[in-house]
């Protein structure tokens, strides 16, 4: 009664952690989601409703104009859709409420599934300890607040609660198979809810192997433990059957495979390794040979299969390939975690928490849980990302830790001093292993979502205003513009909020494209790819100046040493950067540039970037007879949305006393203010440049 009261007040506290952020989540009487890619989830999960149970499968406004088939798994969008459907959400926003109070109900239930299987495998002391650790861990707790609806919020459920079957149905044996069956269809689940559940089916197929070997050496039989590990894994494959072919699935389908496949060939090895008195040690090396000729078999069928291009994909993809450099969580674990933070010290105190399990009197269930959690960490070095799902295992750890060290204190010398001063120390140990995640998840009380700390959600409001006129024509050379260019960690943004289609988004489809655009450092190299990609309007932000620029540079397989660096608003060294697109319209407004103008621009004291939309026109073409040879400049003032006076300025040397310039902005704009053009002898002329004339690429003739 006492461990149910405890775990229930532990589940409210982190029910209550997970609702925190609602406060600012709630802008204007909207939702507001956190993170990127919670909002094209909401774009997935508001289509799945309307067309309940399909679901968004090809996207012809995300990698513009081309479009781009999902790889995401359908379970978690169609699991939110199915519940806004039963509770009768009958709007977007009542949708929106649905999808937003998903992740802390599911990051709550996972705490439930921490507590049960800590408890089969370390004791009730251990379980509570354990969910208490987990409930306020900052990794988990960032991924299940209130307005985040992303899928990694149920794969961890399902991973955790997957695990537990599994170890209940160790422990059972085959003799009660139900738990194996549900542990199979929670396996299941786990396919249809992330594409990468491969890599967690690789840590059970390391974990039989290993467990088949031990039994040997022990000379205990393995049978009930490989019959269970059929059963689950059988019933996990039937269920992915259906969609083995399909790209989402396919991963996940042969991993499933390969554990079923390795478990049916360990029973008659082991069986054959017992009779005969085969060394144990034999049996990791035929297993290693068959593998190879079964994967030499699979290749073979390449052209049907495909084995050799997902495994070559899942290890450039987990394994230090190309988004190591593209993407922040991508990157290595001991790039990003220092000793002396909150993550650091976790990780430490883990690490200690292994000591309970390193040791040679294991029981298998414990193995399953050193293997699992080692193949985590693994994960999390690799890619910092991973931590979120290895908050689990780390919560499990550090309560071992702790009741190892306070048995410690407790036996050891520590007592033989002052009895009143050591009965304190297994509090203040516990207070000091809980204090940083305490610390650090309170922020959730005062957190914003990152659209409206870095100041897009004005920016984007303004552009959703402008979606009536998305599709307006251009004549001459250029193509019919409808999408935005944006970076791509800011393309679910704008796609969610706005309505207009975007070339790159957190699909990284078009993200190149992207790249070469902001680094292009000639006009008519990026206007070629706005054309190309149908865009109207392309973003900056200050955050693309700074940090953000190597990793632009990068994608357009630049030297980012080339571009100089930027501190503030201004440049350090320069190099090649000034040059570039990116540098011409967020820093010069796009002075001197022909067809690019700047139409809007945050407030520069709201939000962490000033964000910059700039649109993609015709331009004017200014023409007529001018004497001499000089230059001859077009002076335009303007103001910006904010009142900031700016000045446009283009000049062009004539040829044989003609001279021909393209603007991109129309005096109509701004008070009828006409443009001046001036020659290098004085002559000066006023003229009106009309907006038509700019949209549609018309001429205008001007005799000096």
């Amino acid at each position: 009664m006492r461990d149910g009261a405890g775990l229930f007040a532990i589940f409210l506290l982190g029910l209550l952690l997970r609702m925190a952020p609602m406060r600012g989540a709630l802008v204007g009487g909207d939702i507001l989601f956190y993170g990127s890619d919670s909002f094209y989830h909401m774009r997935r999960i508001l289509y799945t409703v309307d067309h309940f149970p399909s679901t968004l499968w090809f996207d012809p406004s995300i990698n513009y104009p081309e479009g781009l088939e999902l790889l995401w798994p359908p379970l978690f969008d169609q699991a939110v859709a199915g519940a806004a459907l039963l509770l009768g959400a009958g709007s977007p926003r009542s949708v929106e409420m649905v999808a937003a109070v998903a992740p802390p109900i599911l990051g709550s239930l996972t705490i439930i599934s921490v507590y049960l299987l800590a408890r089969e495998l370390f004791g009730p002391r251990a379980a509570l300890l354990s969910a208490l650790l987990f409930a306020i861990n900052p990794q988990h707790v960032s991924i299940s607040i209130f307005a985040r609806p992303d899928h990694h919020v149920l794969e961890t459920f399902i991973l955790v609660s997957f695990v537990f079957l599994l170890v209940l149905a160790l422990k059972r044996g085959d003799g009660w198979p139900w738990p194996g069956a549900a542990a199979g269809v929670s396996a299941a689940a786990l396919a249809y809810t992330w594409i990468g559940a491969a890599a967690y089916f690789g840590a059970f197929l390391a974990f039989v192997i290993i467990a088949a070997t031990l039994d040997l050496r022990r000379g205990v039989s393995s049978r009930p433990c490989l019959q269970v590990f059929l059963l689950v894994f059988g019933v996990a494959l039937v269920l992915a059957l259906p969609f083995w072919w399909v790209g989402w699935m396919a991963p996940s389908f042969f991993a499933l495979a390969a554990v079923l496949v390795t478990t049916a060939a360990l029973l008659p090895l082991t069986g054959a390794f017992s009779r005969r008195g085969v060394p144990w040690i034999a049996l990791p090396p035929l297993l290693l040979l068959l593998g190879y000729l079964l994967l030499s078999s699979a290749f073979a069928l390449e052209g049907w299969l495909g084995v050799q291009r997902l495994l070559d994909e899942g290890i450039d993809y987990f394994f230090g390939g190309a988004l190591s450099w593209q993407v922040a969580e991508a990157v290595p674990l001991y790039g990003v975690v220092r000793p002396f933070t909150v993550v650091g010290f976790n990780l430490t105190a883990a690490v200690l928490g292994f000591a309970h399990l390193w040791r040679s009197d294991i029981d298998r269930l414990q193995l399953l849980f050193l293997v699992w959690t080692v193949s985590l960490l693994l994960l999390a070095v690799f890619q910092n990302r991973f931590l979120y799902v290895f908050s689990a295992s780390m919560a499990v750890l550090m309560a071992l830790f702790f009741l190892r060290a306070a048995t410690l204190l407790s036996d050891g010398g520590w007592r033989l001093g002052d009895r009143r001063i050591s009965r304190y120390l297994n509090p203040l140990l516990l207070i000091l292993l809980l204090l940083p995640s305490a610390v650090s998840v309170s922020e959730v009380f005062s957190i914003r979502p990152a659209v409206v700390e870095s100041g897009w959600d004005r920016p984007l409001q303004w552009l959703e205003e402008r979606s009536a006129d998305s599709s307006a024509p251009w004549e001459g050379d250029t193509a019919a513009g409808a999408g935005v260019l944006t970076w791509w960690d800011r393309g679910n943004w704008v796609l969610y909020l706005s309505g207009w289609p975007v070339v790159a988004n957190g699909f990284q489809a078009g993200a190149e494209d992207a790249a070469r655009f902001f680094i292009a450092e000639d006009e008519a190299a990026a206007l070629e790819i706005m054309d190309a990609r149908r865009a109207r309007y392309a973003f900056t932000e200050s955050r693309l100046l700074g940090p953000g620029l190597a990793t632009i540079v990068l994608w357009a397989g630049e030297d980012p040493s080339e571009y100089g660096r930027m501190a503030g608003a201004g440049p350090e060294g320069g190099g090649r950067f000034l040059r570039t697109t990116l540098a011409r319209c967020h820093l010069t407004d796009c002075r001197e540039m022909s067809s690019l103008r700047l139409v809007y621009e945050s407030d520069p004291g709201v939000g962490s970037d000033q964000v910059k939309i700039f649109e993609r026109v015709a331009g004017a073409r200014i023409r007529g007879a001018c004497p001499g040879d000089g230059p001859v400049t077009l002076s335009l003032n303007l103001t910006t949305n904010q009142g900031r006076p700016l000045n446009y300025t283009r000049s062009g040397l004539p040829r044989d006393g003609r001279y021909e310039m393209v603007v991109p902005y129309s005096t109509g704009r701004d008070g009828g203010l006409a443009a001046c053009i001036a020659t290098s002898g004085g002559e000066r002329r006023g003229i009106l440049i009309s907006e038509d004339a700019v949209l549609q690429g018309g001429e205008i003739i001007v005799d000096l």
